[in-house]
């Protein structure tokens, strides 16, 4: 009987195999009652869109970390004042366009029949010459002296003026009149607002209507010469922290885009900061007053006009926004994927501005700002800031191992016990490490602690995921499929993908749950454990330049996470080079948790032998440094006994001095578990001894005493 075929539409041509997975796209088959053809013509329903709950700032306390990381020793050097005389960049609004002459004052220039009025002409009254191509000392409501146009769009224009009455600069705002309730909206909006990333008003004025704002002396925000990539990504960071401070009141801001974020230099008490502000709430809605189509926004930095967001807008607007803001702003610094956080940020961009699938992107800005910090720290690891740090995940748990693969401990003594000499004294062994098995990789990899931004995702199937678990630790991946089968995760779920890549490991198959973590990754570019997942399994696949890749990023990120940095010493080892292996495990032993296996790691590293791996032998420097390290190990004695058998066997290799290897082989003899052991390892340490010659003075010739005839010593 033929296997059934996966039944997903965008699949169905793979058989299940005994594991209940597809081979084709490597997922589980849709339950029986969702198989239902969508008819003719018609696409799958897509998955309904998630939408952050009230608890996400409790579950996710400090999304902002990123900002801690970033030095603000460049503040943009702005100048304190306009230049003058200014540099007008558009017409005085048509509202304001009055005849000079005294005698006169009737309106001139206002547009008719929907064409916009004349910039320069003659009054039709009295003839007198106008020009509105400058202010020219217009003054509104009798205290405002506007001293240039700002910008002017569909909505009005925006005046730089002088505040008669606060002896300070302002912008005005003027709406024209049949917006004028957009204005009262907008000024009911900014009224209530107090934050360090948005706009502040002043006032406002009937007479026009205008709005009194703020003057940031700035300009939009945009990539500058010396610019460091993350100084720009932390810019990203402090207008998420503002649209936090939006969607919390139900409010969205609708027209997110570089124009509407003004960067600025700020004077504080520690000196000169870089600093951005949302501008220009002309088209911010309330998500539970305001209904129908989203209509103000900006075609390049919204989602596309078919999408969900535009019938019934939420956060994601916003956010989708202000990705498409970080990839205008960011594009000159991330052309080299390579380097350290760009591969990172290209993943991070692409959810979040994923054209086809709404449900994919952002949710939250708090949920998003996460995954920016973390794409942060990976920046600054790198030179010149070089700032490692570690940070507990707020979606993983911890490590329950190291998965060193032997490199952390002395060699067993089985080795010892099966090695087989050859005539020149060289041993056949086991090799000295191994790359973790599958299975214990399945059970050490941390399960994720929740869905922060979706509860009820986790919330029912609590009990169902701690059975897997249960099971990945028991190695059972028949058992953990079924049970995953029972929670109902979304398949488009980054959790769901993150248990069918561990179902995979446990079952043996690498290459599976390679793809199923790539999701993942691409999930959450910001988190650690994906790559770590990544190189583990190409590290079982062989590809060891793939694992490199992985195992650095994770490691030059933070050392903390032990696995990462073993995983490298193992590929750099096998690569041949021994320096850099030695580097990483000295490095790792300044981390409490892994400082006895690292120091292991290191001794070993630096005598190690891999035959057949191109990697050169140990040379005296080498033996001398592990030799000096040994001493200071805080290991039991058999352990310090395989320790100095195997740095013995690397100077052997040099010195062929085979006595001394035959006594640091048979100091392992007290170390031996049972009566045969004992007997071998002595048996090793005979065959291994020098052959004994003796003579006569005179022409006699010296007689060898071969191996078998020697009386073993002790």
């Amino acid at each position: 009987m033929s296997p059934p075929l996966c039944n997903r539409p965008d699949c169905g041509r793979g058989p299940i195999d005994d594991q209940g997975f597809c081979p084709v796209c490597d997922r589980l088959p849709l339950p029986q009652d969702d198989v239902a053809s969508p008819g003719p013509g018609r696409e799958p329903d897509p998955p309904a869109r998630v939408v952050a709950g009230v608890g996400v700032a409790h579950v996710r306390p400090d999304p902002w970390y990123g900002l801690g990381l970033v030095d603000s020793d460049q503040p943009p050097d702005m100048p304190p004042s306009p230049p003058s005389p200014p540099s007008p960049s558009g017409p005085v609004a048509e509202e304001h366009r009055f005849c000079p002459h005294p005698s006169c004052g009737l309106p001139v220039g206002r547009g008719q029949g929907g064409e916009p009025g004349r910039i320069e002409g003659f009054c039709t009254a009295c003839g007198n010459h106008y020009d509105f191509a400058q202010p020219n000392g217009l003054v509104i409501a009798a205290r405002y002296e506007v001293e240039r146009v700002l910008g002017s769009g569909a909505y009005g224009a925006a005046y730089l003026a002088h505040d008669r009455n606060l002896a300070t600069r302002v912008v005005l705002k003027a709406l024209h009149k049949s917006v004028a309730k957009t204005a009262r909206h907008e000024r009911d909006v900014l009224v209530g607002l107090r934050h360090d990333s948005i706009v502040r008003i002043l006032g406002y004025e009937h007479e026009g209507p205008h709005l009194v704002l703020e003057y940031v002396p700035g300009e939009p925000l945009s990539a500058r010469d010396g610019d460091r990539l993350e100084t720009l990504l932390a810019h990203g960071v402090r207008v998420l922290q503002a649209l936090d401070y939006l969607h919390a009141r139900g409010l969205l801001h609708c027209d997110v885009k570089p124009l509407n974020i003004i960067r600025f230099r700020e004077e504080g008490p520690a000196g000169a900061l870089d600093r951005v502000r949302l501008i220009d709430f002309g088209a911010v809605r309330s998500q539970t007053k305001d209904t129908g189509k989203v209509v103000a926004y900006t075609e390049p930095f919204a989602p596309p006009e078919s999408d969900p967001e535009h019938l019934l807008p939420t956060p994601g607007f916003d956010l989708f926004g202000l990705g498409m803001t970080l990839r205008e702003i960011c594009r000159s610094r991330w052309a080299d994927r390579s380097a350290p956080g760009v591969d990172s940020l290209h993943l991070l961009l692409e959810r979040a501005t994923d054209p086809e699938r709404p449900w994919w992107r952002f949710v939250s800005a708090r949920q998003f700002a996460e995954q920016l910090s973390g794409v942060i720290r990976q920046v600054v690891a790198a030179p010149p800031t070089r700032r490692q740090v570690a940070r507990p995940s707020a979606l993983f748990g911890s490590m329950a191992g190291s998965l060193h693969g032997g490199l952390g401990s002395a060699r067993p003594l089985a080795h010892w016990v099966g090695a087989q000499p050859d005539g020149r004294g060289l041993l056949r062994m086991p090799a000295p490490f191994s790359s973790p098995d599958p299975g214990d990789i399945a059970a050490a990899l941390p399960a994720p602690l929740s869905d922060p931004d979706d509860p009820a995702v986790t919330g029912s199937a609590g009990a169902t995921l701690a059975e897997i678990r249960l099971a990945l630790r028991g190695k059972d991946a028949t058992a953990a499929a079924a049970h995953l089968r029972a929670a109902g995760l979304p398949d488009w779920h980054w959790l769901h993908d993150w248990y069918c890549g561990l179902i995979a490991l446990a079952d043996g198959r690498p290459r599976r749950a390679a793809v199923v973590l790539g999701q993942v990754r691409r999930a959450l570019p910001g988190e650690l454990i994906p790559p770590l997942g990544l190189g583990l399994c190409a590290e079982l696949r062989g590809d060891r330049a793939l694992a490199r890749s992985h195992y650095g990023m994770v490691f030059d990120t933070t050392p903390a996470l032990g696995a990462a940095g073993f995983g490298l010493a193992r590929v750099l080892l096998s690569a041949g080079e021994r320096a850099k292996a030695v580097a990483v495990a000295e490095q790792l032993a300044e981390e409490f948790r892994y400082e006895r296996e690292a120091r292991v790691a290191a001794v070993r590293l630096h005598v190690m032998v891999v035959p057949e791996s191109g990697l050169a032998a140990p040379a005296e420097e080498d033996v001398a440094r592990a030799r000096a390290a040994l001493s200071g190990l805080d290991v039991d004695d058999a352990a310090a006994a395989s320790l100095r058998a195997e740095i013995q066997y690397a100077e052997f290799l040099r010195t062929r001095d085979r006595l001394k290897l035959s006594d640091a082989i048979r100091a392992l003899r007290h170390h031996a578990p049972t009566e045969r052991e004992y007997v071998a390892l002595v048996d090793l340490a005979n065959q291994l001894r020098p052959a004994l010659t003796w003579g006569r003075r005179g022409k006699h010739a010296e007689r060898v005493i071969p191996v078998s005839e020697q009386r073993p010593a002790g």
